[in-house]
């Protein structure tokens, strides 16, 4: 049997403020495959990725991961996803690597890196013990970011990731997600920016204008 796992989306509809976004959307991700979301704002891409993470219900259609509706085990899938949102989710008032400490220890599953390590593989190991309150705009992404490799999860879900971003660490970054996708990981990525990724199978989501 095959185990490997997969994410199937099934007619999903979404209407916000009596507005359609999106409808009858059918595509799957599998193992070792990235899906980019394109479109234009307002067009629903932060939407859909937060559909898809189950932390918002569709209008109508399934999400099934791993052939069940997420909607009927949200807590169990959550397991298995990472999600950075527009926001970077961090600790303000915690130092870098206190910000890594606290994701460790809320989680159920053992950590494949320590946070020395992660921080050293996004070179922010010269700010660890800085409090997150004084890193640019683009350290704190890269913090955001650190958590994809200490904490592996099959699927990650991404909203702009390399926002704030200079070219090198969108380089840097492409890197991780490749070494990903080539240990048979997923990723679905809203992103304004070219992603060239060499890897696996990419295929492309273009959401209409309203």
């Amino acid at each position: 049997m095959d185990t490997e796992p997969r994410l199937q989306v099934r007619n999903l509809c979404c209407i916000r403020q009596q507005r359609p976004l999106f409808a009858n959307l059918c595509f799957q991700v599998q193992a070792g495959e990235a899906l980019l979301i394109e479109g234009p704002n307002g067009s629903g891409k932060s939407s859909l990725l937060r559909l898809l993470t189950g932390l918002a219900t569709p209008s109508s259609g399934e999400i099934l991961w791993q052939g069940g509706d997420i909607q009927h085990a949200r807590e169990e899938y959550w397991k298995h996803i990472h999600y950075i949102g527009h926001a970077n989710g961090i600790k303000l008032g915690l130092t870098v690597i206190e910000n890594l400490q606290l994701a460790q220890s809320l989680s159920l599953e053992p950590a494949s890196a320590t946070p020395e390590d992660v921080l050293h593989s996004w070179n922010l190991q010269a700010c660890q013990a800085m409090p997150a309150k004084n890193l640019s705009a683009g350290q704190k992404r890269r913090l955001a970011l650190a958590r994809l490799l200490m904490l592996p999860k099959p699927l990650w879900i991404l909203d702009e990731p390399v926002t704030a971003l200079d070219a090198d660490t969108q380089v840097l970054f492409l890197s991780h997600l490749e070494a990903h996708l080539q240990k048979r990981g997923m990723a679905i990525i809203s992103s304004h920016h070219l992603l060239p990724l060499q890897s696996g199978t990419t295929a492309t989501l273009r959401l209409p204008s309203c």
